[in-house]
């Protein structure tokens, strides 16, 4: 009897057992993925969370974990990793990048985030949606990006970039330090809010402003987004089934109702803002906002226009103006004090030039008043080089693609990853990359430096559509700063600056402390 009894035992202790070593094999086959597509594999995968263990338990930064898969795989042009258990090709060799991104965009259309706009309409943006909708939508904002819009943009920026002068002359007088981020962060969230919906969220003047809650959360890697990541890479159906969202339920209302109340002001007092939002609206009553300075990026039946512009559709391209154009600014604008911190020659070169320019034209900035400073530009360009905001691009294949010169085909529906960090730091186009160097940019020194070596915007017809917004709201605030305020490292500051890790873009861990110091001119 006994004996039956320690079989039984036996046996049921044995389920799990089996059950486990069936599991760890089923694990094991799922890495042998790209070796079975004849594609190598150089890093051996963990085998829970393949080559992202360090990004998925916070311990490093997704931009420079990225980057070192890309250094350790030095001597491929293109290597597979996981991300759990899925798939992803990294490509080092910045041909194939040029032809991911430009002449194969057919094949490579997408960038592959996962996003359900039925449950989450504010991820139905410019971003994220694909194939015919993204073309179509991209042809009508494109006019509304167009520089003879921007300049009627650059007075409303001024305004903010001179408030925050204002602002921080408090601290330069008391010698007190200020945390840089969050600062720069109030000034961004002012500029979109005034720029792009025509409203004051005074920000700058209220650091617990709703608005700037709303973006610090956003760019925060929290509980859910680790589910979300694991789900797509284990069962992507799972997100849509569990309704897992990317977006708090609480500020998504918020957002949309701020938007939507905005709007229905307007339609009923027929208020014009010339804003981006008006843009938006004229869109939405069926305008066509194209005029000789911009153009249709498709032809052919890609332009058919039976993509309704419906209210959701409206208030996901104000979210997506505002996340990519409020954290991805303040951040360049963070990381350009910094450096200019740590190279004092460098600032005090780029304020001769600011003072130049400005004493020409009275103290007046107009955009082309900001392209008169050449060396403002080099200096924003080698910060978005070190620091590029978005570190990682994706782009995600809608047919098979054979690479040249290789016996690899990529099968359809899955995803490439350019690391940007990574190659921005790479010494074999940059010598001494991690030295601050703006000469770097002289048109000579772009002339003959890869194109593909230098992706802050991304490239091709995805490239980021607020471009030149972006980089006019960071060089109207650094020729106000600039021109007002001398800046040095706060001492309470480690060196050298760590990455949080729990931020989506290059962010310092626990702030940018710096002093302003009132200039004698």
């Amino acid at each position: 009897m006994f004996l039956l009894c320690d079989s039984w035992v036996i046996s049921l202790l044995a389920y799990p057992v089996v059950f486990a070593a069936l599991f760890y094999s089923y694990l094991k086959y799922r890495y042998t993925f790209w070796q079975r597509q004849g594609c190598p594999v150089p890093l051996e995968p963990h085998i829970i969370y393949g080559h992202t263990m360090d990004v998925t338990k916070m311990k490093a930064w997704v931009g420079q974990h990225y980057a070192k898969i890309y250094y350790d795989m030095e001597g491929y042009k293109f290597a597979g990793f996981y991300q759990f258990q899925k798939p992803k090709l990294m490509l080092r060799d910045l041909d194939i990048i040029r032809e991911v991104f430009t002449k194969e965009f057919a094949t490579f259309p997408n960038r592959g985030i996962v996003f359900d706009d039925k449950l989450e309409p504010l991820t139905g943006n410019l971003l994220t949606l694909e194939d015919h909708k993204w073309k179509v939508l991209r042809n009508k904002l494109t006019p509304a990006f167009t520089i003879g819009k921007i300049k009627n943009m650059v007075e409303l920026i001024d305004g903010r970039a001179q408030e925050m002068v204002r602002v921080l002359e408090s601290s330069a007088e008391i010698g007190d330090q200020v945390e840089f981020k969050e600062l720069l962060a109030r000034f961004s969230t002012d500029v979109i809010s005034i720029v792009a919906f025509g409203f004051e969220t005074n920000s700058l003047a209220n650091p617990d402003a709703e608005f700037r809650a709303v973006g610090r959360s956003l760019f925060t890697i929290r509980l859910e987004t680790i589910i979300r990541n694991a789900m797509n890479a284990l069962a992507p159906n799972l997100i849509g089934l569990f309704k897992v969202r990317s977006i708090k339920k609480e500020h998504a209302d918020f957002f949309y109702n701020v938007v939507n109340e905005t709007v229905k002001y307007r339609e009923e007092n027929n208020v014009q803002r010339n804003d981006f939002l008006d843009l938006l609206l004229k869109i939405k009553m069926g305008h066509n906002l194209a005029d000789d300075e911009s153009r249709a990026i498709f032809n052919g039946n890609e332009n058919k226009d039976d993509f309704e512009f419906t209210m959701d559709v409206l208030v996901a391209q104000c979210f997506v103006w505002f996340i990519g154009g409020y954290e991805t600014s303040s951040i360049t604008l963070t990381f350009t004090l910094f450096e200019l911190t740590q190279n004092p020659e460098v600032q005090a070169r780029v304020q001769e030039e600011i003072d130049t320019v400005l004493d020409r034209h009275g103290g007046k900035i107009t955009y082309e008043i900001l392209q008169e400073m050449t060396y403002l530009d080099m200096v924003v360009s080698e910060a978005l080089r070190m620091y590029p905001p978005v570190p990682n691009l994706t782009r995600k294949t809608i047919n098979p693609y054979k690479f040249a010169d290789s016996d690899f085909t990529m099968a359809k529906g899955l995803q490439a990853v350019i690391p940007v960090y990574g190659i921005h730091r790479d010494p074999k186009y940059w010598p001494e990359p991690d030295s601050f160097i703006p000469e770097r940019f002289t048109e000579d020194e772009k002339r003959n430096r890869h194109q593909y070596a230098y992706l802050p915007f991304g490239a091709g017809p995805r490239l980021c559509i607020g471009m030149r917004f972006g980089l006019m709201q960071i060089k109207t605030a650094l020729a106000r700063l600039l021109s007002a305020y001398d800046f040095t490292l706060s001492k309470s500051m480690e060196l050298p600056i760590k990455m949080n890790p729990k931020s989506i873009p290059s962010n310092p861990e626990g702030g940018m402390f710096l002093h302003a110091t009132k200039r004698n001119r």
